[in-house]
Formats: C-alpha cells, sequence, structure tokens
C-alpha cells in the first residue's frame, strides 16, 4: 500500500473549484468526485510550523511546546512517521526546507525537497511490493505564489513588495494578489498533481490519498476594522478566522478495508490532530503504535514514558464516519497559534505566553481569546455572517463565559519552548547554500518564521 498525504501552504476551503473557489482544479475536483470530502476541516494551528506539529503529532502544538524547528522536540512522542515505520512502511518525507522542516522529530524517513519536482515523483515511486507512507509539504501555493524555487533572498524581497502593496495600495493589491494565488493553485493542480498520481499509481499498489492544507490565506478582508495588513502574518497565523483557517480535506483511493465512498460529502468538523488517526485507521497501521525509542540531540524530555506514560493525544479517527458515510462526532474545532506570529520574531519561554491566543470553531460562532493581549471576540459565522468580519458581542451572551473558561483551561497548561538548538545540529541539505545569507537576511527570514532561526 501506498499512503500519500499532501498538505498545500496556505490553502483555504473555498479556494479550489470543488470547494466553490476561482481556481480551475481539474484534479482535485476529480479526487473529489472519486473520494469523500469534508466540508468543515479546521486547522489546528494557525500557521505553517505549529500546523505541521499538530498534523504529524495528532496532538495540538500547544501540548507539545513546538512553534519552531530549532525547538527540542519531545522525546518518546510518537508521529505519523513512527507510526508508519513501525508498521513496516517505508516512510519518505517531501518538505520545502529539508533542512529543518520535522528534523527536530527525530525522525522523518528519507528526506527530499518538494520544490524540486522529480524529488516528489521518485519518493511516491514504491516499488511493487513495497508499503511505503509520504507525506508531502507543497509550497508554491505560498506567498509571493511563483511557481518556482526561489532563492531566499528574492523570495523574501518579492514578500515585501507585496506586503507593502496590502498595506498601502489594497484596493489594487488584494484583487491583483488573489488572482495569483488562484492560479498557483491551478498551477499545481495542473502541472503536478496529476504527475503524482501516475507516479503514485506506477508501482501497481493500492493508494490511499488525503489532501489538506497546514492553514488558509487572507489578504486583509477579514481583519478587525482598524487593522491594516502590516506582517506576513496579518495573511495568516495572527488573525484566527475562517479565511485562515478553514482548509480542505479530501481522502481518495483504497484503504485497507476497501475503497474511500465515491461523491460522498461528510458532515460535522475535522481538525489538523484528526489527520493522523484517521490515516493510520484506514490503512490499517496501529495509531500511535509503539512509543519511539530513537534517540538524538534534538529531543528532549517532556514528560512522556518509555512505555508511554503522560502521553496525551488530542486527534480521533474519522474513519469510521468516512467508511460508513455518517456525520464525525466532532462538534467544534480549536485552533491555536503561537506568540512570535502577534508579535514577530518573539518566541518566550513562559508556555502561557507562547500559547496565549485560541479559537474555538462551532456550527454557529467563532470564539476568539488571547489570555495576554485581553482579547475576547464572538463573531457569527455561516450566511448570518456572509462579510467575513469580526464581529463583537458583549461578554454577557449566555453561554459565552464558559467558552473563555475553557480557552482559559488550554493555555494553563501549554507548555513553553526549551533552549532553542544549534543550527549545526541542522546538516546542509545536499548541496544547498539558499539558507547560508548575510545577517540581515537571516533575521528577516527568523522574524517571518520561515527559516530554522
Amino acid at each position: 500500500m501506498l499512503v500519500v498525504l499532501i498538505v498545500a501552504d496556505s490553502v483555504r476551503a473555498d479556494a479550489p473549484n470543488f470547494g466553490g473557489g476561482a481556481a480551475r482544479t481539474d484534479v482535485l475536483d476529480r479526487l473529489a468526485a472519486e473520494g469523500t470530502v469534508f466540508d468543515d476541516t479546521y486547522a489546528s494551528a494557525g500557521w505553517t510550523v505549529p500546523s505541521m506539529v499538530s498534523i504529524a503529532t495528532g496532538t495540538y502544538p500547544h501540548r507539545v511546546g513546538v512553534s519552531r524547528w530549532r525547538h527540542p522536540f519531545p522525546r518518546h512522542r510518537p508521529t505519523l512517521m513512527t507510526a508508519f515505520a513501525a508498521a513496516g512502511f517505508d516512510v519518505q518525507t517531501v518538505v520545502h526546507n529539508p533542512r529543518f522542516c520535522l528534523a527536530n522529530t527525530g525522525f522523518r524517513g528519507t528526506v527530499s525537497d518538494s520544490e524540486v519536482p522529480d524529488d516528489v515523483e521518485a519518493a511516491l515511486r514504491a516499488p511493487a511490493g513495497t508499503d511505503r507512507f509520504v507525506m508531502i509539504h507543497h509550497w508554491w501555493t505560498h506567498l509571493p505564489y511563483v511557481n518556482t524555487k526561489l532563492p531566499r533572498k528574492e523570495w523574501k524581497r518579492a514578500c515585501d513588495v507585496e506586503i507593502e502593496a496590502l498595506g498601502h495600495d489594497p484596493e489594487d493589491a488584494v484583487p491583483r494578489l488573489r488572482g495569483d494565488y488562484h492560479d498557483a493553485l491551478a498551477w499545481m493542480d495542473a502541472e503536478l498533481l496529476g504527475r503524482w498520481l501516475d507516479a503514485a499509481q506506477s508501482g501497481g499498489q493500492d493508494v490511499l490519498l488525503a489532501f489538506t492544507a497546514d492553514h488558509g490565506e487572507t489578504w486583509g478582508d477579514s481583519l478587525p476594522d482598524d487593522h491594516a495588513v502590516e506582517h506576513m502574518y496579518d495573511l495568516h497565523g495572527r488573525w484566527l478566522t475562517d479565511e485562515t483557517t478553514h482548509v480542505p480535506l479530501i481522502l481518495w483511493g483504497q484503504g485497507s478495508n476497501g475503497p474511500i465512498p465515491a461523491g460522498q460529502n461528510v458532515g460535522g468538523f475535522a481538525r489538523g490532530v484528526d489527520l493522523a488517526p484517521t490515516l493510520c485507521s484506514l490503512a490499517g497501521v496501529p495509531w500511535p503504535g509503539p512509543i519511539p525509542t530513537h534517540d538524538g540531540p534534538t529531543l528532549v524530555d517532556r514528560g512522556i514514558g518509555a512505555e508511554g506514560e503522560e502521553l496525551e493525544l488530542d486527534g480521533v479517527s474519522l474513519a469510521a464516519a468516512v467508511m460508513l458515510g455518517r456525520r464525525t462526532p466532532l462538534e467544534e474545532a480549536l485552533t491555536v497559534t503561537s506568540h512570535n506570529a502577534i508579535v514577530p520574531a518573539k518566541y518566550p519561554k513562559s508556555g502561557r505566553r507562547m500559547w496565549s491566543r485560541f479559537a474555538l470553531r462551532t456550527d454557529r460562532r467563532r470564539y476568539t481569546w488571547d489570555g495576554l493581549f485581553g482579547l475576547r471576540d464572538v463573531g457569527d459565522v455561516g450566511p448570518a455572517a456572509a462579510s467575513g468580519r469580526v464581529g463583537r458581542l458583549k461578554d454577557r451572551l449566555v453561554g459565552v463565559p464558559r467558552i473563555w473558561s475553557r480557552l482559559a483551561d488550554e493555555r494553563a497548561v501549554a507548555l513553553g519552548p526549551t533552549t532553542k538548538l544549534p543550527r549545526d545540529l541542522y546538516p546542509k541539505f545536499r548541496s544547498s547554500t539558499d539558507d547560508e545569507d548575510d545577517g540581515g537576511l537571516e533575521e528577516a527570514m527568523r522574524m517571518l518564521g520561515y527559516s530554522g532561526d
């Protein structure tokens, strides 16, 4: 069996054509028609690093304590990669920043670069008779929406230009960037997805595929009325709205108990943390599997014993909902963001400071709470909130104090990061020098959160 998880950066649920969006996505539309779509899937974190952590671990990032790739990872914490490896699968991790992305987990299997299309196809071409798990993080749907690998300086320069345009001339910049964004998604669909599917099916084994995103995207339309775009995190990460957290989820192909039902839309909520247990269940792989025993300099003791004592897992398997055509058992979805998305380049060591902003999405409302900055927002969602603006209701609404108390409880158990790991623990990937830049660029990339710093 070949199990493939594709995480496309910044793709909101309403961007692909099958989700009602403007992007032409013929291949994704076919996968949706031939598979199962979750209508209400929400990222478990507001931007890439903590969201990828939540997907890989089936646990909210504030319980893991990792918000950058150079934060140590908890020893003995299982991941998708360790679960599939323990079940005898060859594990391939194909990411846009292979030097750092998920490197702190201690085990990624064979690592390659998702910005090199041939590398992605090679990972997917499993020999006949081989069980393989492939996680792909596609990067080019992220600002500046350019479908080629850019040197870091050029990438940063292009992002700066567009963020400045959004802040100073949004009437021109927003429709232009929306178009570029939809074009980047359409390009991925037309130029890559078909090739990836061909490669995945080339070995003749059953293929189980999931397509989702790490978070959504906005260009200022869902910011509070008194704010303008000033930073990358205003596009995603800082403001936990539907535009930035509602993501697509398609399941397609053949699981261990039969084909994924075709033409099916599953109601109820799904979350980033549910991907790991759901994929494992559909593939017949135990989740979380044996507690990892590997060791290394990027791992720290965080209370998990060698036999799994004190291990917390937040995600639940949605496999039964898929195979039986039922609603999921979830009535809400939590999203958390890290402090550096609110105050760029600031990574406090206290868990209560690092993880202070949470959002809870129900079928009628979105509640956003920040215990550090005193933010309490309640916004209607669905048809009653077609404008998408952040709404505010008084705290005296029935039930709202109970929500704030729940979110405060989440903050109370949040783990802060331990000491940042040195760069020399992360060897250069192949011969690339793209991540070795002058100090000014290094600082800028650190502020954005997309480098190892």
